[in-house]
């Protein structure tokens, strides 16, 4: 949206950008309610900038502070949900905002003996040995218990082998510091009366929290698949959702079951989460089937490699 003075507005769900004339150049200007949202933007907006040759210094930088949608925390638990799901426990001070806003954040892995990112003097996110050095997975919030502004945070983690984050769930101890970003991303929250949800094995925690924070109102199906019998758990969830679970040895995929389902004409809603050839299909599937953007998601949580 442009002003009448040549100004661009660009509104965001977690902020605006404001981009305008001002003597003899022009001004970026970014505002957001969440100083992490804020840091978020500023970054997002160095990256871009940069690959145009150009490099923003912000007002109001202060270098070698942590970056506000950065928090440190410290492991309390790792616990075996079953054969393919180990569940870790966090506890932090300032954990207690990643209750609101989407539902998923960033571990950070960094390299060996690196410390953790700092904000430089430009107020952007430093990160030791270069961004490209730091593994950051994405996991969704499953639990949290806020006290003030710390609290305990859960998340599960899907087993695999060769998995960077399986690993340090083999080997990490109580007491041990990690690093997470955000929140981010899907909040799960939709206003439609029907509501599907399909997911592959990473996709569980995700379908699982959704599931625990609908109404009771909420009719619908879930199908999540599983490699095996025994990682099939309770879930909270309305009584008017059915929920099924399959395993990958049955031979039927999350497309399949995705193809297969029967979607009412109105007030409905499907998520679909799964490895990324799975989700552009599913996209495809589902606009085909009439439904419009803003009835699904379909989420990539993993590529084959």
């Amino acid at each position: 949206m442009s002003d009448d003075d040549g100004t661009l507005l660009v509104t965001l769900d977690h902020g605006e950008i404001r981009v305008g004339p001002e003597k003899s150049g022009t001004s970026v200007r970014i505002a957001s309610a969440d100083a992490g949202d804020l840091q978020m933007l500023r970054d997002l907006l160095t990256e871009q900038l940069g690959a145009h040759g150009l490099s923003p210094s912000w007002e109001g930088a202060s270098a070698g502070r942590q970056p506000a949608n950065l928090s440190i925390a410290r492991v309390v638990e790792i616990l075996d949900l079953s054969p393919s799901y180990r569940r870790v426990v966090l506890d932090g001070p300032d954990l207690a905002r990643f209750a609101h806003g989407g539902l998923h954040f960033r571990l950070l892995f960094g390299p060996e003996g690196a410390g953790w990112p700092e904000v430089n003097e430009r107020g952007v996110t430093q990160w030791p040995g270069g961004p490209g050095s730091w593994h950051r997975p994405v996991y969704t919030t499953r639990d949290i218990v806020c006290r003030g502004e710390a609290a305990t945070l859960s998340f599960d983690v899907f087993l695999h082998e060769g998995g960077r984050v399986t690993e340090w769930t083999n080997q990490v101890q109580p007491g041990d510091e990690i690093a997470l970003t955000g929140p981010g991303g899907e909040n799960g929250q939709r206003d439609a009366q029907w509501r599907a949800f399909v997911g592959d094995e990473t996709a569980l925690p995700a379908i699982a929290r959704m599931l625990a924070a609908a109404p009771d109102s909420l009719q619908g199906e879930a199908v999540i698949f599983v490699p095996e019998q025994a990682d099939i758990r309770s879930l909270s969830h309305p009584k008017g959702v059915n929920v099924h679970w399959l395993l990958r040895s049955s031979g039927e995929t999350p497309l399949d079951a995705l193809s297969a389902m029967t979607l009412p004409q109105t007030s409905r809603h499907v998520f679909f989460a799964a490895e990324k050839a799975e989700a552009l299909s599913a996209r495809s599937i589902l606009m085909d089937r009439g439904l419009a953007k803003g009835e699904f998601v379909a989420a990539t949580y993993w590529t084959q490699s």
